[in-house]
């Protein structure tokens, strides 16, 4: 058996294109599944070749594989449904199985409208293999969806990894992890300048899930699981000791989940002599947090803002108080940290009085540039 695991590109409606600035995390997890199962398997990068379905096509050698494995989030289908279907039309008697954010939260449209055949629903560390074992009986296997006569049936969900600690860390060999460095250090120099000059970075991530529950976000992952410090140490200090990493982006859809972990994490990272980034919470910061984080490497925080109107932020179940949000900005930047103010236009309730608030407040942070997303 032989299995193709594909990253697709991100390709934006304008016809440009993301920088393949990322390692494939959980393409990586998904690796280690397949070699501990002794399953032969290849990575195709091909958001790191940049290529459009058509190119993908006529220049990669998708012949001889049993099973495709593509990830997918969805802002990707486009691009998910041209490939997939070109690719089934090539190779109809090999299925394609698509995992990631998309078909967890669309399994519907894209079982419906690509040449996709199985989705794997939220984790797939431990449905793969077994997937891939019985794709004959797919009835038997938990945490997947498909079509059996024209209709999608999804099986029984698959519990989650309780302890994270027990996987292993993510095949970083899987794809070219010294062109994602490298492009990682020309986008990140481009956008923070000085900060980031002589980086080599690249991804990881400290936990699954974030304890919130704003109306507005998908949550890829269900609930919070966390890797223990100690765990994620040993993973960066082996990322800095075998590949020269001296910057980690933490991935986590919230990393400062409470003063305690966020203290430990940072004694931890101080250690290593590390530069780091991440995403954190107004409400989760204080200038003793920050100034370990300072202290420990970090440069740069996002903040998922989204509002400055506490009615708004009360309709989105944020959690959050709208006079702290200056404040903390402020503080941020005074701790010498560069703040990503993440922000919200449009949603529900949003007025001419809102939107006036919103200009003042951004003068009032002095932020030097301001991207919305729009609902």
């Amino acid at each position: 058996m032989k299995v193709a695991l594909i990253q697709l590109p991100h390709f934006y409606g304008n016809g440009e294109s993301r920088p393949p600035e990322c390692y494939p995390l959980g393409l990586g997890y998904i690796s280690n599944s397949l070699r501990a199962a002794g399953i032969v398997h290849k990575g195709i990068d091909l958001w790191g070749m940049q290529y459009s379905p058509s190119e993908a096509l006529a220049k990669v050698d998708f012949s001889g594989y049993d099973f495709f494995g593509i990830s997918a989030y969805v802002t990707q289908y486009k691009y998910l449904k041209e490939f997939s279907l070109r690719l089934k039309e090539r190779y109809p008697d090999t299925p394609i199985i698509c995992g990631g954010p998309g078909p967890t939260f669309s399994r519907e449209i894209i079982l419906a409208k690509t040449g996709v055949d199985v989705c794997v629903l939220r984790e797939g560390e431990a449905t793969i293999a077994e997937l891939l074992d019985n794709f004959k009986c797919l009835e038997h296997v938990k945490g997947i969806a498909y079509l059996k006569d024209g209709k999608v049936l999804a099986t029984s969900p698959r519990p989650a990894i309780e302890n994270l600690d027990s996987l292993e860390f993510p095949n970083r060999e899987l794809f070219d992890l010294e062109q994602i460095i490298r492009n990682s250090a020309k986008v990140r120099s481009d956008r923070a300048g000085k900060a980031f000059k002589g980086s080599r970075s690249t991804d990881i991530v400290a936990g699954r899930g974030c304890p919130y529950s704003c109306s507005y976000c998908s949550k890829t992952f269900s609930g919070l699981r966390l890797r223990a410090v100690e765990n994620v140490i040993s993973e960066a200090a082996l990322l800095k000791e075998r590949y020269g990493v001296n910057h980690l982006s933490f991935n986590d859809e919230l990393l400062l989940v409470n003063r305690k972990r966020t203290l430990e994490l940072c004694a931890g990272l101080k250690k290593l002599n590390l530069r780091w980034t991440c995403q954190g919470r107004i409400n989760q910061v204080d200038r003793e947090i920050l100034g370990a984080m300072k202290d420990a490497g970090c440069i740069e925080v996002g903040y998922g803002v989204e509002s400055i109107s506490q009615g708004i932020l009360d309709a989105m179940n944020k959690r959050q108080d709208a006079k702290t949000i200056a404040p903390v900005i402020k503080m941020t930047k005074e701790s010498g940290i560069t703040p990503i103010v993440q922000y919200m236009f449009g949603y529900p309730g949003e007025n001419d009085e809102t939107i006036a608030r919103t200009i003042e407040f951004f003068k009032e942070i002095d932020y030097p540039f301001i991207s919305f997303t729009t609902t």
